[in-house]
């Protein structure tokens, strides 16, 4: 009677996996047709996988489809193995995590910047601009093959945004910083460093540092999605990104390196309390190289994104469940993909996507929409450009949104429909925005 039982809940269970299998391939079916998400999900339980699909194509010119073992720029998750090196350096005695900056390098003369100190550097309070704040970067330097020195020069001529340890701001120069100090103490490259202390202990084949020109067995082609079409991913030197968003990896070997901070991994829990401690007092909060996110469902998590790239990897330490997400098309929702696809695991009440289609509609007929909107002290513009219309809230970047019917428009990189309001001559006074089920009205200036 008891063997009965147990075979009678393992098919209870497999059958409940097989659905969610099939509700996961739908979805990501369905975002591969509204976004052009080409990529891998790998998702385990307990070491244990539970769904692993890839949808699309590794190469669009050869019509090469997604393999499982696909290889991937992986971006920004770079930080989490760098964060590891650094805890790992001061383990071994070779460096202390409260070291001032100027003990590496002394040549700094700056007085804000010799306040710096290694850990401030880890959990992005540092002051230390994004790259943006090089200069010329997104126009010259971030296509430039920059010696290590020429690098390091470019970084330190930026004036920091605050004190240190006063605010957040999300750094990758600064684990650029990071990466040079682990050369310095071990007296080699990164990427040595990096493949002896983690890749060969957890058996990540298929991981290792890039670099421009270097050519990658199993490596996906890139490309990026532009209006409503793929285009070849951009040209971005990585000369500045080491130790930040030069890493590449699969979806098992991500898996693995989630995997090894479960309750029979190989790292020590003080080890893991450093790295997965609260550091930075703004959300999102930010440990050692990982996002930590509490609540409901508590999750440390990395998100990358670079020209040819969309990713994001989580860890659940009270499920012992890892979602990796790895895309080769830019620049993806990722973190909406992120939020559907732990629906679909965690079988939380959710809904497919739909795929609209647009009609066409003329520039005349566009420009009526294009304006300022205002909802309090909150600014939505819509703009037109080359006969495509734009929606910009705020600060942030402007994204693609597509006329369903006359009045009525949506996004496909970010989830929302937009209703504009016309009044019985037929011009704009308004329009109402739908995101994630929440309404918000705005009234044109």
């Amino acid at each position: 009677m008891y063997r009965i039982t147990i075979i009678f809940f393992l098919l209870l269970f497999s059958m409940a996996c097989s659905g969610q299998s099939e509700l996961l391939h739908k979805y990501l079916k369905i975002q591969n047709q509204r976004i052009s998400f080409n990529g891998v999900v790998l998702v385990t339980k307990k070491n244990q996988p539970l769904y692993q699909i890839s949808i699309g194509k590794a190469s669009q010119e050869l019509a090469i489809p997604m393999s499982p073992g696909a290889v991937f720029k992986v971006a920004s998750i770079s930080k989490q193995f760098t964060a590891m090196l650094i805890v790992l350096a001061a383990r071994e005695g070779k460096l202390r995590l409260d070291d001032s900056l100027t003990l590496f390098f002394p040549e700094l003369r700056d007085t804000q910047w010799r306040k710096l100190k290694l850990n401030q550097l880890l959990a992005h309070i540092s002051g230390i601009p994004h790259n943006e704040g090089i200069a010329d970067y997104w126009l010259m330097k971030s296509r430039l093959p920059l010696s290590k020195e020429q690098a390091i020069a470019e970084i330190f001529a930026m004036k920091l945004l605050f004190e240190p340890g006063t605010d957040t701001k999300y750094s990758s120069p600064g684990y650029f910083l990071l990466a040079c100090i682990l050369e310095t103490v071990y007296k080699c490259p990164y990427a040595t460093i990096l493949k002896e202390k983690i890749l060969q202990p957890l058996q990540m084949k298929h991981s290792g540092v890039n670099s421009t020109g270097k050519m990658i067995p199993g490596m996906v082609s890139a490309y990026h999605l532009l209006n409503d079409s793929l285009i070849g991913a951009p040209y971005r030197d990585l000369s500045l990104m080491k130790g930040s968003g030069d890493l590449y990896s699969s979806a098992e070997d991500l898996t693995k390196w989630n995997n090894s901070f479960s309750t029979n991994g190989i790292w020590s829990d003080s080890l893991q309390k450093l790295l997965f401690t609260i550091h930075s007092q703004k959300t999102p909060y930010y440990g050692y190289g990982w996002f930590i996110r509490p609540g409901k469902r508590f999750a440390y998590y990395h998100g990358g994104g670079t020209f040819g790239c969309s990713a994001l990897s989580a860890w659940y330490p009270q499920e012992q469940v890892s979602i990796v997400i790895l895309s080769n098309v830019s620049i993806l929702p990722i973190n909406e993909l992120w939020n559907d696809i732990e629906k679909i695991v965690f079988k939380e009440p959710f809904e497919l996507p739909a795929v609209n289609r647009a009609i066409q509609m003329s520039s005349s007929e566009l420009q009526a929409f294009a304006g300022g909107y205002m909802q309090d002290k909150q600014e939505l513009n819509i703009l037109l450009v080359n006969d495509q219309l734009y929606a910009k809230l705020g600060t942030n970047p402007p994204f693609e949104i597509y006329p369903e019917n006359r009045f009525k428009f949506y996004g496909k990189k970010v989830n929302v429909r937009l209703s504009f309001k016309p009044d019985g001559e037929g011009n704009i006074t308004g329009l109402e925005a739908e995101v994630r089920g929440q309404k918000y009205q705005f009234n044109k200036k």
